[in-house]
């Protein structure tokens, strides 16, 4: 019997903040609708493959299942990326594993824009929401979720990134691009939201480019003294291993 093909909607590498009680997420999903999880279990790997946390008992409710790290499971820890989380859900009588990549890191970076800014742009795009809709929030998200993931595959740790400011050019063509993409198919025959998202797409691109930020490169609250350009060669160098990020390649 072949397994059912479930959906885990991890959104970007899950981000693990040192010395701090938290519980990492996700969800599961099949045709629209939460998976049904009977039991779950949570297992956290270290950089080495070194067990922290083996198979404890996750928390579900609905298709979320949700893993506790404690303040002191990370003690002595590096940060920086390598780490592995590990969620095995009883769905359907058959056990599922659920991977994904983790990085430890002093703190989490939060989307530099809003609703409210949004509106400022475009005021009209919060009037043609769909029905039950009451904010542009799920596309905020979206573009966050798309602008990190770009950075990270690029093999940059944007977590480290201390300028947030410098990513709401990104944010707003990226949103605007997601929003307009989605009016188009909604509510405009004469591809007007059309045209709109295709600019803003073309500018998205350009506006990672141009993304200027000062940088916490080992984690310890000393910035770089320059703002250092996503176009450039930033050399990573941690306890446990060195890297470069090189945007746009």
């Amino acid at each position: 019997m072949t397994d059912t093909l479930y959906s885990a909607r991890f959104s970007g590498p899950t981000l693990i903040e040192r010395d701090k009680a938290q519980t990492v997420s996700v969800t599961i999903e099949r045709d629209g609708s939460d998976a049904t999880i009977a039991s779950a279990t949570f297992t956290l790997y270290d950089v080495g493959g070194n067990i922290l946390i083996d198979g404890t008992a996750a928390t579900i409710s609905g298709g979320t299942i949700s893993g506790s790290i404690g303040a002191s499971d990370l003690d002595g820890k590096a940060y920086g990326s390598g780490w592995l989380v590990q969620f095995d859900a009883t769905i359907g009588g058959t056990v599922y594993r659920f991977l994904n990549d983790a990085a430890v890191c002093l703190a989490r970076l939060y989307p530099p824009i809003g609703h409210s800014d949004l509106v400022k742009r475009h005021s009209d795009v919060a009037n043609l929401l769909a029905a039950g809709v009451t904010s542009l929030q799920q596309y905020i998200d979206d573009a966050w979720a798309d602008l990190t993931g770009r950075l990270y595959s690029d093999s940059c740790p944007f977590w480290r990134l201390r300028t947030p400011s410098a990513m709401r050019a990104a944010m707003f063509s990226r949103s605007f691009e997601l929003i307009f993409r989605d009016y188009s198919t909604l509510l405009d025959p004469g591809d007007r939201y059309a045209e709109l998202a295709d600019r803003y797409g073309e500018q998205y691109g350009d506006d990672i480019e141009k993304i200027r930020a000062k940088m916490d490169t080992g984690e310890d609250n000393t910035l770089t003294s320059n703002n250092l350009s996503t176009a450039a060669v930033i050399q990573l160098t941690t306890s446990r291993r060195s890297g470069v990020y090189r945007s746009g390649t």
